[in-house]
């Protein structure tokens, strides 16, 4: 078998869609719950912070 352009490029496809697979079954994974509920709620973390620069709160 000779290897030429058209091969790497059919392996770096297969490789790729294998990592989208890998990254999928990651991010559905049942434990994968908790830290994507702590991740959505990040922007929420640091209400209590100084908003502007004359020092109002919320």
């Amino acid at each position: 078998m000779e290897l030429d352009i058209n091969v790497l490029r059919s392996a770096v496809t297969v490789a790729g869609f294998a990592c989208f697979v890998a990254i999928v079954i990651m991010a559905w994974r049942p434990g994968a719950q908790r830290a994507h509920n702590e991740a959505a709620m990040l922007p929420f973390a640091d209400d209590d912070r100084v908003l502007t620069e004359t020092g109002e709160q919320k």
